[in-house]
């Protein structure tokens, strides 16, 4: 019994001790914060025992971006403060102001190629020379033509010779000649030819349609050089086709009856000089002159058309023709860049009012990181996209760095609220 008594005692005595400990270790920490090595210490313990509700301090999240963060060095000097007026920010492409295509317009083999991928290249700069024996001779024939015509008139101008009747006579030989050569038809040799030019123009149609396939899920295909290549094919090969089955089909009726016309008209002359000339046949002869004329400033345009020439300054991006390789009439031989640049961006119609020609605009690559360029928005379409009811805004790179910024490289543009 007092066994009991006395355990029950102890017990007693050690939850009284227990319970001192405890508000000792309480009040310690009431007078004493105790710190969680941060900044700023945590609300008393004893606050908490007290019954009282601490008042929560809100906490503000945020996540600035790198843009913010720091500076970028512009061209124009100095860093660029990001605070301020807000920006419009886009992506696009930076891409050749202009894209000049080059065409040729006559067949031949193409015998000097001056120009590589990446050259750059003047206004008026040769670039490549055409095979040009076959048109330095229609020059030479066409100036004999005009030679003929002189004759003629002058036969009528004055009295015939023994040796202007011949003359006349063989003129009359040569017209036949080119009459009969009219019924006949084409050559075997001109037939060929045709038929390999249509052949060339087909393989350039499927190769063009080849890389245009690549590329024909992207946004801007139908902007991109390989949807001009394969239009440009698709045209010489309409050429070339055409000029397959004028051949085929032989001198047409209006050919044949200037070719007896012609002849008729050296029998005219012919006869004008055996019985003297009359003014209406000196007005005839005049006329003639004329005609070879107009047929000699022809034959020299098509000769001036072997050689090609740079149509603008820029730099080869494409390279299709080969030295030693046929040209043919609307085959494409190089695709030119110029120098200077644009990009092209879409712009959402909930926006339209807050853009203007001549908003400045700053210009980001990856190629240039921590840099930017100036620009400004130089042109505004004048309609809307149906499809995404957004309008096209052109910027273009202005002041000193603009040269460092070459077409493929991806952009991005900020508009910036004047």
């Amino acid at each position: 019994m007092m066994n009991d008594q006395s355990n029950i005692a102890l017990r007693r005595v050690g939850s009284a001790a227990a319970l001192l400990i405890l508000l000792f270790l309480v009040g310690c920490s009431a007078t004493e914060p105790f710190t969680t090595g941060q900044a700023e210490p945590v609300e008393p313990v004893a606050a908490a025992v007290a019954g009282q509700q601490a008042t929560p301090t809100p906490i503000v999240v945020s996540t600035p971006s790198t843009e913010s963060a720091q500076g970028i060095e512009s061209e124009s000097g100095g860093a660029v403060a990001l605070f301020g007026a807000p920006a419009l920010t886009y992506n696009g492409e930076i891409m050749a102001d202009r894209v000049v295509p080059v065409i040729g317009e006559l067949a031949g083999q193409i015998m000097d190629l001056n120009v590589d991928v990446g050259d750059h290249v003047n206004e008026g700069d040769i670039l490549l020379r055409v095979d040009s024996a076959i048109y330095e001779a229609q020059q030479a024939q066409a100036l004999a033509g005009l030679e003929l015509a002189q004759s003629q008139l002058d036969l009528a101008m004055t009295e015939p010779k023994q040796t202007d009747l011949d003359a006349t006579r063989s003129a009359v030989d040569a017209a036949r000649a080119a009459y009969e050569q009219a019924l006949k038809g084409a050559s075997e040799e001109d037939k060929r030819l045709a038929l390999s030019q249509l052949k060339q123009a087909e393989a350039g149609v499927n190769i063009a349609q080849g890389m245009y396939d690549r590329i024909a899920g992207q946004p801007f295909a139908s902007m991109m050089p390989e949807s001009l290549e394969l239009q440009m094919a698709t045209l010489g090969l309409e050429a070339a086709r055409a000029g397959y089955d004028k051949v085929l089909k032989g001198a047409t009726a209006d050919m044949i009856a200037g070719a007896y016309a012609q002849l008729k008209g050296a029998e005219a002359q012919l006869a004008m000089l055996e019985r003297g000339a009359e003014p209406a046949q000196i007005r005839a002869a005049e006329a003639g002159v004329k005609q070879a004329e107009l047929g000699l400033y022809l034959a020299q345009l098509q000769l001036g058309k072997a050689t090609i020439e740079s149509p603008t300054d820029g730099f080869v991006y494409q390279l299709d023709a080969t030295e030693g390789a046929m040209a043919g009439p609307g085959a494409l031989l190089m695709i030119l860049f110029s120098d200077d640049v644009k990009i092209l961006v879409k712009v959402e119609e909930s926006r339209y009012q807050d853009i203007s020609e001549g908003m400045p605009a700053r210009i980001r690559v990856d190629a240039f990181p921590g840099r930017s360029f100036d620009g400004v928005v130089s042109a505004i379409a004048p309609s809307f996209d149906h499809a995404t009811r957004t309008i096209e805004v052109t910027i273009r790179p202005a002041g000193d760095g603009a040269g460092d910024l070459k077409p493929g490289m991806f952009a991005t543009v900020e508009l910036m609220e004047q």
